[in-house]
């Protein structure tokens, strides 16, 4: 895989995107493509996992070029969420995944609500919504 290192853009705003993994990224059943990620990491914004992380780690020996962060680990997505958003600092936060019900079993909408997120569906995502 080849990463370009980060480039400042959209007026040096940087934001900070959090991605389901299940039902989410394209790896793992989604509609997100790798392709869309890396044009925001290229576009010098920061990107994690918030979900299944182990779908793409152990998938994607290069994965830590992509993204920064990990998790949830022994947490909640809320809690993990909270966190990143008091330690990182950005000018925006993002968690893109599901609506628990409608676009899969986990409740990221919910998640990201809670714990003071603007939330994209992967589906609006993966149609252009940023």
């Amino acid at each position: 895989m080849n990463l370009l290192p980060p480039r400042q853009t959209n007026g040096g705003r940087m934001v900070l995107y959090a991605f389901d993994v299940d039902q989410t990224l394209w790896l793992s059943g989604g509609p997100i493509k790798l392709a869309d990620l890396m044009g925001l990491r290229n576009s010098g914004h920061l990107l994690g996992l918030c979900g299944n992380f182990a779908a793409v780690t152990l998938r994607m020996p290069e994965w830590h070029y992509l993204f920064s962060f990990i998790g949830p680990m022994a947490m909640t997505k809320e809690a993990f969420l909270l966190q990143v958003r008091q330690y990182v600092p950005a000018d925006d936060y993002v968690m893109v995944g599901n609506i628990q019900g409608v676009s899969g079993e986990s409740d990221d909408h919910g998640a990201a609500s809670r714990a003071g997120w603007r939330f994209i569906s992967e589906t609006a995502f993966s149609l252009g919504a940023r």
